[in-house]
């Protein structure tokens, strides 16, 4: 199991500290970089065709999305052709969304998983500190997980 810590730093007179204020307005993020699945990148080099890079930024961690959930103009950078569609409960109620294969790395400590399938999602937007947010970590994932959220001392954990 890899374990991760996510704690934010806020810059004072007397050095950096944690502050819980970032962990409450940003929410539990962490880095991520999205390509296509490990079974598509074996098929392009069967047929010799360049595989895209991956697409780097922040993921945030979602209790309330059922699914993990990919913005929707990485897929299309990415080329990957969805696999089916579904409807999603959004807060604006029901949606259809597109399913597509997905990998994902978790950069420190390594993670990687591939995903049959993530739903696509508008994340237009959607930053912190000036960085885009790719992806919401949904409850699919969290099932094989260990997640810790401690508010007060401003940091998270997730064991995977």
């Amino acid at each position: 199991m890899s374990i991760y810590n996510g704690l934010f730093l806020q810059q004072s007179p007397t050095g950096n500290k944690i502050s819980p204020h970032i962990l409450y307005s940003g929410g539990p993020l962490i880095s991520v970089a999205i390509t296509i699945p490990n079974a598509l990148v074996q098929l392009y080099q069967k047929e010799q065709r360049p595989i895209p890079a991956p697409i780097s930024g922040i993921a945030l961690i979602d209790t309330g999305a059922t699914k993990t959930c990919v913005h929707d103009k990485i897929m299309e950078k990415l080329g990957v052709q969805t696999t089916g569609v579904t409807t999603t409960h959004t807060a604006n109620g029901p949606k259809q969304s597109n399913l597509y294969p997905a990998h994902f790395s978790f950069p420190a400590p390594k993670i990687e998983i591939d995903f049959n399938s993530v739903l696509e999602v508008d994340l237009s937007g959607q930053t912190f500190q000036n960085q885009q947010i790719v992806a919401l970590i949904g409850r699919d994932l969290l099932s094989r997980a260990v997640l810790v959220y401690n508010g007060p001392a401003g940091m998270f954990t997730i064991a995977i």
